[in-house]
């Protein structure tokens, strides 16, 4: 009988995890390819692709019966049109960023209105300066959270803030289990309510085609003076141009952005220059943890698939999500 050949093209969870496959499954061949030039002739004759696969290399697979995203995210591979049109479905692993991506919205909150960034520098410089802060501290209670997406990664920061006292609004096209923490869950059509009452607006949501640049120059206007934009999922829903320019006029207090809509963010973008933005290179939920989780759930698909069952967390290729 054949071996099943898997194919893991990223070292995403950590080079060892081919050895602690084999040893977990030594039916199965594995074939280690990190490298993307690699990819088309390691998929040559697979049947699962562990990574994120370009075109060229999907269109050299013979006979893929799946590709597991090692994460949540699979709009780098539904980029590519044969993969969406194929009948080769795609699983991710959700839920195993959610709990540090949370944390980081409510530092990134906490460290824009108490300005960390500011102190910082202070503190390089070895300055004690204590009235320069006097009323440029800002409470989050009292304020209202806007949520751009509420998936799990939005649930969890609305679960979050509402610790502060807050009160959150949220926008999303098909909801799923509102939390007690959101007080009213709106759709796509209403971003302009949102973006008008959010003293933080949490970008939180995937990058679609009716979520791309969708935080634009005219809605960021909305947005009460002094306010906060935090992008936590996508950069590419927010204008980054348009966004510069409310920081450099102070219509925005400050941003905090653990994704930006190219990356790595190049070098003259304004935003590493701005002193009220907080840049972190898409590394909110790179706990220990998450790796062990997208281990995990990557060997339970396996184990599925590998007995003729059905997968689980398997991705709407044409929704993107």
């Amino acid at each position: 009988m054949t071996k099943l050949k898997v194919v893991i093209g990223t070292d995403h969870v950590g080079t060892q995890y081919v050895e602690e496959l084999i040893d977990t499954f030594p039916e199965i061949d594995f074939v280690a390819s990190y490298d993307p030039s690699g990819h088309q002739e390691a998929i040559r004759d697979a049947d699962v692709f562990f990574g994120w696969p370009d075109d060229q290399a999907f269109s050299a697979a013979k006979q893929l019966k799946w590709i597991a995203c090692p994460g949540m995210g699979i709009d780098k591979i539904v980029a590519y049109q044969n993969i969406v049109d194929s009948d080769v479905p795609i699983t991710n692993a959700p839920g195993t960023h959610v709990t540090s991506m949370g944390d980081h919205v409510i530092g990134a909150m906490i460290g824009l209105t108490h300005r960390f960034q500011e102190a910082f520098q202070d503190q390089q410089k070895k300055i004690w300066d204590t009235q320069k802060y006097a009323s440029r501290i800002t409470e989050l209670t009292g304020t209202t959270v806007g949520i751009f997406g509420l998936g799990a990664i939005g649930r969890a920061v609305a679960d979050r803030v509402a610790a502060f006292g807050t009160t959150t609004f949220a926008i999303d096209p098909a909801p799923v289990d509102i939390p007690a923490s959101v007080r009213e869950c709106w759709n796509l059509d209403r971003i302009d309510d949102l973006c008008r009452i959010s003293n933080f607006l949490v970008i939180a949501a995937p990058v679609l085609d009716n979520t791309r640049n969708s935080i634009d120059a005219r809605r960021i206007a909305l947005m009460p003076e002094g306010s906060y934009v935090i992008v936590i999922s996508r950069g590419e829903i927010v204008d980054e141009d348009a966004m510069c320019d409310a920081l450099e006029s102070g219509h925005l207090a400050g941003a905090a952005l653990d994704a930006t809509a190219v990356e790595p963010l190049a070098e003259n973008s304004r935003l590493w220059s701005l002193e009220n933005v907080i840049l972190t290179p898409h590394s909110s939920a790179l706990t220990p943890e998450l790796y062990e989780m997208r281990r995990q759930a990557f060997k339970s698909n396996l184990r599925k698939f590998s007995t003729g069952e059905s997968l689980e967390n398997v991705c709407d290729k044409t929704a993107g999500f």
